[in-house]
């Protein structure tokens, strides 16, 4: 591993490392939860908007705020480590607990008691919920529909702002130089970088099993499962795994002029490539989703999800075997929890 890192160029693998971690807390981390900050707002904006002059250009506009929020959330799903899934804050199931819990919504609109968003559960808080409402019979209903839609989305909008500061003030630094920064989850840059490529690893499962294959069946003997589809209201399902995988695009190849994990690899260009194929196939494989993912299901459609899904597959095996080998990577267990 050593000399891999090392090269020709005789470069400090140590050194290598705490630049390529550095990159990905504040290249990719940063950038993605700054836009999601920023989009959450326009989304909390485009509510209150609508609420107060309700048509169908202002339902419409507040569609698409919400699905462009769900951009930069969704690419940053690799990020499965830091202040998204880590107690006290723990901003993940607050901005995204799915699918949606519609019993729990619909009782909450049926309530006359306060508002009070930080104090609920995740049931009644987060995109998932906006979605529900949003794409409802009648959305923009006055009184206590909208009243819950502008709520929510500035609760929405106020986690997402609160995480962007967490993650740059305290995360960063962590990340980027466990040992000039103590206190944070790493103690050396190893240990960074087997966070990060098995979240790369494990973001290529999710998207292969959860957002793909258990709606599909393929966790319940072949029966679809629809209820499992994420972004089933909005039809955003397919755009959803697209945006996963285009996060683990990005933290393998680095962003605007950063760089990424693959930068470790420099020295294999063969097991760059192999990669860097897999990675834009995975892509490519997606991108040919149907955009109703849920008629496709009912239509018994399945060729290029099952591509995709194969795709994932042999990218998933070909980080845990031949870049975790390449890296010294200690492969763990995935823990997604599905928020």
């Amino acid at each position: 591993m050593i000399w891999l890192l090392m090269g020709c160029t005789g470069e400090d693998p140590t050194l290598l490392q705490e630049q390529v971690l550095g990159d990905l807390a504040s290249g990719f981390g940063s950038v993605q939860y700054a836009a999601l900050a920023e989009d959450s707002q326009a989304l909390a904006d485009a509510l209150t908007a609508a609420c107060s002059a309700p048509s169908p250009e202002t339902l419409e506009r507040a569609q698409q705020a919400w699905w462009a929020a769900r951009t930069p959330w969704k690419r940053a799903e690799v990020i499965r480590f830091g202040p998204t899934v880590e107690y006290p804050e723990r901003f993940g199931p607050k901005l995204d607990d799915w699918p949606v819990n519609a019993i729990a919504v619909d009782a909450l609109l049926e309530e006359e008691t306060a508002l009070d968003f930080e104090a609920m559960g995740t049931a009644t808080r987060g995109l998932p919920v906006l979605e529900y409402l949003l794409w409802s019979a009648d959305p923009l209903a006055q009184g206590r529909p909208c009243e819950v839609l502008e709520g929510a989305g500035q609760d929405v909008a106020n986690n997402a702002a609160a995480l962007s500061h967490l993650w740059d003030e305290r995360w960063v630094p962590w990340l980027s130089d466990p040992f000039e920064n103590p206190g944070g989850p790493w103690v050396l840059s190893q240990n960074g970088v087997d966070e990060w490529v098995n979240r790369l690893a494990f973001s290529a499962e999710n998207v292969r099993g959860t957002k793909l294959g258990k709606p599909a069946g393929d966790q319940s003997g072949g029966g679809l499962f629809l209820a499992g589809l994420e972004s089933r209201y909005s039809g955003r399902s397919s755009q959803d795994a697209r945006d996963a995988m285009d996060g683990v695009a990005l933290v393998w190849s680095g962003t605007q002029g950063r760089r990424g994990v693959r930068d470790l690899v420099l020295e294999d260009p063969v097991l760059a490539e192999q990669i860097d194929t897999l990675m834009a196939q995975c892509q490519q494989d997606l991108a040919a989703l149907p955009e109703d993912l849920e008629a496709a299901l009912l239509a018994d459609e399945r060729t290029e999800l099952e591509s995709a899904q194969d795709c994932l597959l042999a990218l998933q095996v070909g980080i845990q075997v031949d870049l975790a080998q390449a890296l010294g990577v200690s492969i763990a267990f995935n823990d997604n929890d599905g928020d």
